[in-house]
C-alpha cells in the first residue's frame, strides 16, 4: 500500500512538472506559483506578453512581460521583464529586472 502511495505521489509530481514547463507562458505561470507570494498569486491568471528582443543571447530566450489588470496591486507586473529559456524541452522563467 505504500509503495503504490509513493508511485501515485511521484508520478503526480512528474506531470506537474511536465506541464507546468511545456511552453514558455506555462513556465512562467508556474515560476509566479513557486514564489509562494500572495502578490504574485494574482498574476497566474492575467495576460502574458512576449516582447520582441533584437539581441537573442546564447540561450536564446524570449522576454516575456505581465500585464497587470487594474485591481491587481502586484509589483512584479508592468514593470519586472521575465526571462524564459529552454533546456532540452523544458522551458524554465527567471526575472531579468525592471524593464
Amino acid at each position: 500500500m505504500k509503495k503504490k502511495i509513493a508511485l501515485f505521489l511521484l508520478l503526480t509530481f512528474i506531470t506537474i512538472f511536465v506541464v507546468g514547463h511545456s511552453t514558455p507562458k506555462m513556465a512562467l505561470r508556474t515560476h509566479l506559483l513557486t514564489m509562494l507570494n500572495g502578490n504574485s498569486l494574482i498574476l497566474v491568471f492575467s495576460d502574458i506578453d512576449e516582447i520582441e528582443y533584437r539581441y537573442k543571447d546564447e540561450y536564446s530566450e524570449s522576454r516575456f512581460f505581465l500585464i497587470k489588470d487594474s485591481m491587481s496591486h502586484s509589483p512584479f507586473a508592468n514593470e519586472y521583464v521575465w526571462g524564459v529559456h529552454r533546456k532540452g524541452f523544458f522551458y524554465f522563467a527567471y526575472a531579468i529586472g525592471k524593464g
